[in-house]
């Protein structure tokens, strides 16, 4: 493939995706978001409103008339008790269904209309103690103000819901029926003070004033609104004017106004009675002409809302056209997003199959130095010259250097760790020179003073011969120290104290009876002796360092070291146990901090022998370490052979010789049950001889002396260091 067929392969599969992906997407959003979204819901609204008028209207229009009536009842003289009983029952039955039907429709109403529902039901629920209270004509007045304002708070949460149409016809048809109610309700308002009036014979002060302006509002308001009315509506407004009961109404209406307010009002009982049953028949009258329009505005809200469900469905499904045509034309193109998936898969799991099958062995043998052919074994990633080519070349490229980098580094680190290694067994032989010597001027030196000196080089010499093995742990080597038979755990926790230099303040409890096995010794000694080292360096001069060893459940041996320092911060200690339980590479970065080092050292020898450690709060204000020996590493004490070579049990301990006769003895310091040092008794014949306690057998070889005896004495320390008993 040319460049320019490479260019034009790079154009097709940028444009085609370009097409496939975006246009589809384009289109379904503008058709969906200009069209379906608003058409929908405002047709949703539209019907919700319908569908909460055409639900109240009914109810309302009967609870109304029925709070009306008992509202006239409960001012008049004379009612029968079981009268206005029956009229409490009606209303009571009417209200509970009309507060039933706003439960249901206050979930998806409006803030206006939710706030004037609640507080329309808040006042229905008033009723009964406000019945208990329309005794006497001050209570009577109030008991009528409580009626008018119920009924005036319906009226307005129609007329809330009129105006709230997303249609100015309906909104207009709405606002009619709500003025009809209103003229309606004024109607029988006036009727109440007429009524009184025609009962009694006069007017109570003020209300042929309110009489007359009632009377004149609510013929002009029902005479206005009903210019507007539904034709259907008009037609029975003419009728209701027409009727005798109209006629004889607004007759008997114009006589009083005509009296005054002093005028002798007296009707005859006949006519008494026929101006309630005028006023109950006008009234009813009313109610249904308002009722008739609120009728004729629903449905006509209902219709145009099912117009535009109608019309957002054709447009749901114009655009369910459009969205089909992009998907199918996107279906045309879609192969070829098919194939750059699948080698864009191709391309991750072969990238997954070099990271994580192919990378880690070349990588492990390279950190052990060996040779690797990296082009060999990984092979090249080629996936064309398109773009997922480019990229699988610039991840090439990028793994490639990093591979490089990092076997480069591992070589590195594995010539490092073996100068390391070198170095450190070169020191070591030094070293173990070095004891040899200061064991024959131990041996030799009679002047006390001197001894101590010497004995305090012993020491010394000890803890940089450990510091020298945890360098040999940490580049991958073995110390040349090594045991063959088991040693009992009180000699092996001596021989961790010995190793270190505060020995002196380190307490042991009671030891039980059991021994490690041989080749864990070594290795076990140094777990314990930088755990001490590090007790006896981080706590006061002068405290006591406490060694605990315990058995536990399962057949395991539980030691724990505890000092009175002053401890460590929490994080800096689930730090330190993170580096204990999982060892980090020997790097020139893991030998920066002593402390550190120590407990790399702690790691990986506990790692390699199963040993569990761990740093936990003391009991005071000092650290505790735990050390958890694994039953596989605990054994019974050896019983001693018959004959046996004592200087087989430790590749590395000094030749023992018969120390002089003397009366002068040197016994330093000793604390926590540690055996007391004799002249000719050097500190690792001490701590790491696992028969101490034993008499020293008397030797019937004559003692050599002289440059020959040393050169014997350095000569087998080598050989011992290189691991020949």
């Amino acid at each position: 493939m040319t460049s320019q067929d490479a260019e034009t392969h790079h154009r097709t599969i940028k444009k085609r995706l370009s097409r496939a992906l975006t246009l589809p997407i384009v289109l379904l959003s503008v058709v969906l978001l200009s069209s379906t979204v608003p058409q929908g819901v405002e047709s949703f609204v539209v019907w919700r409103i319908g569908v909460a008028a055409e639900d109240a209207g009914g109810s309302a229009m009967r609870a109304f008339a029925a709070l009306q009536h008992e509202r006239d009842l409960s001012v008049r003289e004379g009612i029968p008790t079981a009268e206005l009983g029956a009229a409490r029952v009606t209303s009571d039955r009417t209200t509970t269904e009309l507060v039933r039907t706003l439960d249901s429709l206050t979930d998806y109403a409006p803030e206006p209309i939710a706030v004037k529902t609640e507080q329309l039901k808040k006042q229905l629920a008033e009723l009964p103690q406000r019945r208990l209270l329309a005794q006497g004509p001050l209570n009577r007045r109030a008991t009528v103000e409580y009626f008018n304002a119920t009924i005036d708070t319906g009226i307005d949460l129609f007329d809330t819901q009129s105006r709230l149409a997303h249609d100015i016809q309906v909104t207009q048809d709405g606002i009619t029926a709500t003025e009809l109610l209103r003229a309606s309700d004024l109607m029988r308002r006036a009727a109440m003070l007429g009524g009184s009036a025609v009962d009694s014979g006069r007017f109570e002060a003020g209300e042929h004033h309110a009489f007359a302006e009632q009377v004149f509002t609510y013929r002009s308001r029902i005479s206005s609104e009903s210019a507007h009315a539904a034709p259907e509506v008009q037609r029975q407004y003419r009728a209701l004017t027409a009727s005798p009961a109209w006629q004889r109404l607004t007759a008997v209406e114009d006589r009083l106004v005509a009296d005054g307010a002093n005028g002798s009002h007296a009707f005859p009982p006949e006519q008494q009675r026929a101006w309630h049953d005028d006023v109950t028949t006008v009234g009813r009258d009313l109610n249904e002409l308002a009722l008739a329009q609120s009728d004729h505005a629903i449905t006509l809200g209902m219709t145009q809302a099912y117009s535009k469900f109608v019309w957002t469905i054709l447009v749901v499904l114009v655009a369910l056209a459009a969205v089909a045509l992009c998907w199918w034309y996107s279906w045309r193109n879609i192969g070829l997003a098919e194939q750059v998936l699948q080698r864009l898969a191709r391309l991750r799991d072969a990238v997954r199959h070099r990271t994580h099958d192919l990378l880690p062995p070349i990588l492990a043998r390279a950190r052990e130095g060996k040779e690797v052919d990296v082009d060999d074994e990984l092979g090249e990633l080629d996936f064309g010259r398109d773009e997922i080519g480019e990229v699988a070349d610039a991840m090439e490229v990028s793994q490639r250097a990093t591979i490089d980098a990092t076997i480069k580094e591992a070589g590195t680190h594995a010539a490092f760790r073996s100068a390391i290694a070198a170095i450190a067994s070169g020191q070591q032989t030094l070293i173990q020179q070095a004891i040899v010597l200061i064991d024959a001027a131990e041996h030799d030196e009679q002047d006390p003073a001197k001894l101590r000196r010497l004995l305090q080089v012993d020491s010394t010499v000890t803890r940089l011969r450990r510091k020298i093995e945890n360098l040999r742990v940490l580049a991958g080597d073995r110390p040349g120290r090594r045991w063959r038979d088991p040693v009992p755990l009180s000699k092996l926790v001596q021989s961790a104290i010995g190793e270190t230099e505060h020995y002196t303040r380190i307490n042991v409890r009671a030891v039980p009876p059991l021994a490690v096995k041989g080749p864990a010794v070594t290795d076990t000694i140094r777990v314990l002796a930088e755990l001490m080292d590090n007790a006896t360096r981080f706590s006061p001069p002068n405290s006591p360092v406490l060694v605990r060893v315990d058995r536990t459940t399962g057949d395991r041996v539980l030691v724990e070291i505890e000092d009175r320092g002053l401890g460590m911060p929490a994080a800096d200690r689930e730090r330190i146990n993170e580096t204990l339980s999982a060892p980090p590479d020997f790097t020139a970065n893991s030998v920066q901090d002593d402390v550190r080092l120590g407990m790399v050292v702690v790691s990986r020898l506990a790692q390699r022998r199963g040993i569990e450690v761990a740093l936990h709060p003391g009991e005071g204000s000092g650290i505790r370490a735990s050390v958890v020996l694994p039953a596989d590493l605990i054994t019974s004490p050896a019983q001693p052979r018959q004959g046996a070579d004592r200087q087989g049990v430790e590749s590395t301990v000094r030749i023992r010789r018969k120390p002089r006769r003397t009366s002068t003895s040197v016994e330093p310091e000793s604390t926590g049950g540690l055996p007391q040092r004799r002249r000719g008794t050097t500190l690792a014949r001490l701590t790491s001889s696992t028969a101490a306690d034993d008499p020293e057998p008397p030797s019937d070889e004559p003692r050599r002396s002289g440059s020959a005896a040393f050169m014997n004495q350095i000569q087998r320390a080598r050989s011992q260091q290189e691991g020949r008993s």
